[in-house]
C-alpha cells in the first residue's frame, strides 16, 4: 500500500506545477507563468490583491516551499517502518481527503458559474425566441470593449481569471493544511514516545541499559519537537510578512460582502447577487474557520510534549532520568501561530475577526444610512 504522504505531496507537487509554483521546475517556464498569471489576476479587479498577495507569498519563497517538501521527507525517512508511520497515516489522510474534496467542490462551482453565465446561449438552443436572448456577463469588467459584441471574450475572462485565482489560493491553502497536519502528527509522535520511556517495561530492564535506553527517547523526542519547532517559526517568518495584510484585508472584504448581501437581500432585484455573495461569503467563512481552526490545533498539539511527561512514571525512574523530566516540565511552553505579532490564529481569534467585520459592516451601513 501506498504511503499517504507521498499521495499527498504528488497531488500537491501537481496543483503547484498548474500555477507555476513548484519550486524545482525550469527557471524560464517558471518566470513566464509568474508573468501570465499576474496579468490575469491584474485584470481581476474584484480579488486583485488577495490573488496577487497569495500568489507571489509562494513564487518569492520558493526555498521555504523547498524546504516544506524536503522537512516532511525526512520526517517520514526517520520514523520508516516503525509504529510513528500510523499516526502519520491518519493526520495526512485527512489532509489528502481534503484537498482531493476541495479540488472537486472548486471544479463543480467552476461549471456551475460557466453555465449560469452561458445561460442566454443555452436557453436560446433549448427554447429559441424570434431575437437572440441578451448576453451579459454579471461579474463587472472593465476592458473597455462592447460587452453583448465581445461577450466570449469576457466569459474567457472571468472564467480564467477568477478560476486561476482561486485555483492558486486553494494550492496555498491546502498545502499549508498539510504542512500543519504534518507537524501536529511530529508531536503526536514526540508524545508517544515521551509515554512509552517509563512504563513497566522498561522499569524491568537492568539499570544500565533502563537509564539508556530512556535517555535516548528523552533526545530524540526533544530533538524532533524543536526541530519541529524551528521549522514552523522559521516558515511563520516567511510568510507574515504576506499574509498579515492577507489577513486585514480579508476581514475588509468580509464586511464589504455582508455589505452587498445585505443589499441584495433587502432590494431583492438580483437573485444571482443574492447568490453570488452567498457563496463568496461563505467561501470567506470557511477558509478563515479553517485557518484559525489548524492555528488552534497546532497550538494544543505543541504542547502535548508537556503533558505526556506529566502522565508517564517519571517519578519511579532513574535520578538522572527524572532530572530531564523536570526540566522538559519546566522549559516547554506551547507555541502559538502569531500573525504580525499581533493577531494568534485560534477559534477565539476567529471570533475576534467575525466581531470585527460586522463592526465594518455596521459602520459602513451607518454612513450610508
Amino acid at each position: 500500500m501506498v504511503f499517504v504522504g507521498k499521495r499527498c505531496v504528488k497531488l500537491h507537487r501537481t496543483m503547484l506545477m498548474i500555477v507555476g509554483l513548484w519550486p524545482y521546475q525550469k527557471p524560464v517556464i517558471w518566470r513566464l507563468q509568474s508573468v501570465f498569471f499576474l496579468s490575469i489576476y491584474c485584470c481581476d479587479l474584484l480579488f486583485q490583491f488577495v490573488f496577487i498577495t497569495n500568489y507571489y507569498s509562494f513564487y518569492f519563497n520558493s526555498e521555504a516551499v523547498k524546504q516544506i517538501f524536503e522537512h516532511m521527507q525526512l520526517d517520514w525517512k526517520m520514523f520508516e517502518n516503525s509504529d510513528a508511520m500510523k499516526i502519520f497515516e491518519e493526520y495526512l489522510f485527512e489532509s489528502y481527503i481534503f484537498t482531493l474534496f476541495t479540488c472537486i467542490l472548486l471544479l463543480i462551482a467552476a461549471s456551475f458559474t460557466t453555465t449560469i453565465e452561458c445561460r442566454s446561449i443555452i436557453l436560446d438552443i433549448i427554447i429559441p425566441m424570434n431575437e437572440s436572448r441578451q448576453r451579459k456577463i454579471e461579474v463587472d469588467f472593465e476592458l473597455f470593449v462592447n460587452e453583448e459584441q465581445y461577450f466570449f471574450w469576457y466569459l474567457v475572462q472571468e472564467v480564467v481569471g477568477v478560476g486561476i485565482g482561486f485555483w492558486s489560493v486553494l494550492t496555498t491553502g491546502t498545502l499549508l493544511t498539510t504542512v500543519t497536519k504534518h507537524s501536529c502528527a511530529t508531536y503526536k509522535i514526540v508524545s508517544y514516545l515521551i509515554q512509552n520511556t517509563v512504563t513497566i517495561h522498561t522499569l524491568q530492564l537492568p539499570v544500565v541499559q533502563r537509564i539508556q535506553y530512556m535517555r535516548r527517547n528523552i533526545c530524540l523526542s526533544v530533538y524532533i519537537h524543536r526541530r519541529t519547532l524551528e521549522f514552523c517559526k522559521s516558515l511563520l517568518l516567511s510568510f507574515d510578512m504576506w499574509y498579515f495584510p492577507l489577513l486585514l484585508v480579508g476581514v475588509w472584504s468580509l464586511s464589504c460582502i455582508l455589505f452587498r448581501l445585505y443589499n441584495a437581500i433587502i432590494h431583492f432585484n438580483d437573485f444571482y447577487d443574492i447568490v453570488l455573495s452567498c457563496g463568496l461569503l461563505l467561501c470567506y467563512l470557511i477558509y478563515m474557520l479553517m485557518a484559525n481552526f489548524l492555528g488552534q490545533s497546532y497550538s494544543e498539539h505543541s504542547v502535548e510534549l508537556l503533558d505526556s511527561t506529566y502522565d508517564t512514571l517519571w517519578y519511579v525512574a532513574p535520578l538522572p532520568i527524572q532530572k530531564l523530566f523536570l526540566m522538559m516540565q519546566t522549559s516547554i511552553r506551547s507555541h502559538k501561530v502569531v500573525m504580525g505579532g499581533v493577531f494568534v490564529m485560534s477559534i477565539e481569534g476567529f471570533s475576534t475577526m467575525m466581531t470585527s467585520a460586522v463592526s465594518y459592516f455596521t459602520v459602513m451601513h451607518a454612513m450610508r444610512v
